[in-house]
């Protein structure tokens, strides 16, 4: 379990008219290939969990948690990863 900030949010694709977004971090200790949860809060006070589908390296080495749920930038997150790449 790690706590950061998320530093920046950019839809990657659409499926089936979903949104799938990818979501950096101040700090992380998922890997590429690794699943888990983000959790928030929301300014209304609601939490949030957000599925991490996979994470992947992008060519500037900048880890890209994948999502179907947006957060928004400067959100602090509580991570929590579930599995690992092997």
């Amino acid at each position: 379990m790690f706590e950061a900030e998320v530093t920046d949010i950019r839809e990657a694709s659409r499926q089936q008219g979903r949104s799938v977004w990818q979501i950096s971090l101040s700090q992380t200790e998922f890997t590429p290939g690794a699943t888990g949860v983000l959790e928030a809060t929301a300014r209304s006070g609601t939490k949030l969990e957000v599925p991490v589908l996979e994470v992947v390296r992008d060519e500037d080495g900048v880890m890209w948690h994948v999502t179907m749920k947006p957060l928004l930038e400067g959100t602090v997150v509580v991570g929590r990863v579930k599995t690992v790449a092997s």
